[in-house]
């Protein structure tokens, strides 16, 4: 992929820069030294206990308090960027899930390109694809609303962003990942995985196989790996989509 230049020197924006996939996109931008400055917006402002070994690239950070729905506060954050990046993403009802997983983003997609952003990321998903069994789910099975925000906030950044854009689609992310003063070692559920998943030869294979599980069981990325395929991606002159393979690369 031909870049476009090894330095960028403008302002990054991330939206949902204070969840465990935001901050870890943050820490990547912070040590690329690509941007001028690197800001978050979120509803709750910064950390308040951020990983330690992420607490100093996240004191780099200006965090930006708001609701993404809310039109103005939208509109201020995203203003003056030169790229956005969405990690905006939850659990619970469809409705919800649907709302947060893609509406929030749409939205943001949507002002960004009135505001005149150069580039758009988002964290996507692994099942999202034509064809995939996360979106065949029935709307009244769990899960629904989050594959389908997720595939609708990628058809909107395709649509608005057609050299622009960079997508990820990770299955389980995995890393150290902190709950309030607890820091949960994701890396020792997702990592054997990812080995049974991918290098195990003909197991790793018939795993594979299996509609939607095999999916998301080829498809765990570290989260580090994550921030950092993002930001670098930002370099590249034209619009790309990184499958967790090739995440895994970075």
């Amino acid at each position: 992929m031909a870049q476009a230049s090894n330095t960028i020197k403008k302002s990054l924006l991330v939206l949902g820069g204070n969840g465990y996939v935001g901050q870890n996109v943050l820490h990547a931008a912070i040590q690329s030294n690509l941007f001028s400055e690197v800001r978050s917006f979120n509803r709750s402002g910064s950390p308040k206990s951020p990983p330690p070994h992420l607490a100093e690239s996240l004191s780099q950070v200006e965090f930006l308090t708001g609701d993404i729905f809310d039109n103005s506060a939208r509109e201020d954050a995203i203003d003056g960027n030169y790229a956005v990046v969405s990690c905006i993403g939850a659990f619970g009802s469809n409705d919800f899930m649907k709302k947060i997983c893609g509406d929030a983003t749409i939205e943001a997609i949507e002002t960004s390109k009135q505001k005149g952003v150069n580039k758009f990321g988002f964290v996507s998903s692994a099942q999202v694809y034509e064809g995939s069994a996360g979106l065949k789910i029935p709307p009244s099975m769990p899960m629904h609303g989050y594959f389908q925000g997720k595939y609708n906030a990628e058809q909107k950044l395709l649509e608005s962003y057609p050299d622009g854009h960079v997508i990820l689609r990770p299955g389980f992310i995995y890393g150290r990942r902190n709950v309030g003063s607890v820091q949960l070692p994701l890396q020792l559920i997702g990592a054997p995985i990812n080995i049974v998943g991918n290098h195990l030869g003909p197991i790793s294979s018939l795993i594979q196989s299996v509609p939607f599980v095999g999916k998301e069981v080829s498809s765990m990325v570290p989260v580090e790996s994550v921030g950092r395929s993002m930001i670098d991606s930002l370099k590249e002159e034209k619009g790309v989509i990184l499958e967790a393979a090739d995440i895994r690369k970075f």
